[in-house]
């Protein structure tokens, strides 16, 4: 389906522009011109990871592939498996390499705990989140397959709401974080919503979408800066959470969107060629921003309106043709 693969580039694109924001959201002082700036570019992709979710669910719960759990598992993991254990590796190294040329050298405990937090960079969340997920989703795609489209809704809508309250409370009650086994147990209801939108033959009126879309953007944005000014940037941030009282409708509505498009955003080859890489370039893409702060071309360093596009679609290109030249070398080609 065209309208996945364009959905995967745009979300990939996404992620990138986010990480870009996002540096200078936190450099910047709350309420100052370079922080609206980066907040408005951080408020407006932040159905990045919603939608990659949703994309997930509605490939996989499709009750009609009939697969048993050694073949599911191994399809599906061996995808995943080796690109998580060579770039938690990777990434820890380079942790240690940017430790010692900042003079600040990491221990082994160090590394060890970014590991066993799922977190060896800031951005391999995502892999540990969903490689849990996906040892879960056989059981529930059964779920699907015995459940009439409205007891989904229901599933969907209640799921929903729990992770809603979860990802509020995380913010009025801060504990301890949670260990990245239970990461997955919140984004089960995009899975379920990816399924029922692939599924769902009624279409809405696209200037109703766009109002929900752009309504929750703007929400997103002014909600993180009231809360931010009164209770500090940690707090606002809560509306930037992928499950936020905003980002939920924001994300949905744009999965609608992006369904109703079916011309491909190139042409229809090139489109799944790039779809095909898009992990490589999820994994890869933090390497080139950092190189790019490093050497002094980071977002704060001119103008972020026009530095924060720029440096993602510079990082975005590097990223794919990186991707591209790893996925023509010989066993190489299965870490991305």
């Amino acid at each position: 389906m065209i309208w996945l693969d364009n959905s995967r580039i745009l979300a990939i694109f996404a992620v990138v522009l986010l990480h870009t924001a996002a540096g200078v959201v936190i450099g910047s002082d709350v309420g100052s011109e370079t922080w609206w700036i980066g907040n408005l570019y951080d408020s407006f992709v932040r159905w990045c990871v919603p939608v990659f979710v949703m994309i997930s669910g509605a490939l996989l719960l499709d009750p009609n592939k009939k697969e048993d759990l050694k073949t599911f598992y191994l399809k599906r993991l061996s995808k995943i498996l080796i690109p998580l254990l060579f770039w938690s590796a990777f990434f820890l190294l380079w942790a240690a390499f940017k430790g010692k040329i900042k003079g600040e050298p990491l221990s082994l405990l160090d590394l060890a705990k970014r590991l066993l937090s799922g977190k060896p960079h800031y951005h391999m969340w995502f892999l540990y989140m969903i490689v849990t997920l996906y040892l879960f989703t056989p059981f529930l795609r059964k779920i699907i397959a015995f459940s009439s489209r409205g007891e989904i809704v229901v599933i969907a809508s209640f799921t929903l709401l729990i992770s809603a309250l979860n990802a509020i409370s995380e913010k009025v009650i801060p504990g301890e974080p949670t260990i990245f086994i239970n990461w997955f147990l919140s984004y089960i209801p995009f899975f379920f919503i990816g399924h029922l939108i692939r599924t769902n033959d009624h279409s809405y009126p696209k200037s109703i979408l766009f109002c929900v879309f752009i309504a929750s953007f703007i929400l997103t944005a002014i909600g993180c800066y009231a809360v931010a000014k009164k209770e500090g940037l940690n707090a606002g941030l809560y509306f930037y959470a992928y499950l936020s009282i905003t980002v939920i409708p924001m994300s949905v509505s744009l999965m609608y969107i992006l369904k109703s498009l079916s011309r491909p955003i190139l042409n229809t080859n090139i489109t799944k060629k790039i779809s095909a890489l898009t992990l490589g370039i999820y994994l890869i893409h933090p390497i080139f921003l950092e190189a790019i702060g490093h050497i002094g071309y980071g977002a704060l360093d001119f103008y972020p309106a026009v530095s924060i596009p720029c440096i993602a679609i510079i990082v975005f290109c590097f990223s794919l043709t990186a991707t591209w030249l790893i996925n023509k070398t010989p066993f190489l080609a299965r870490v991305i």
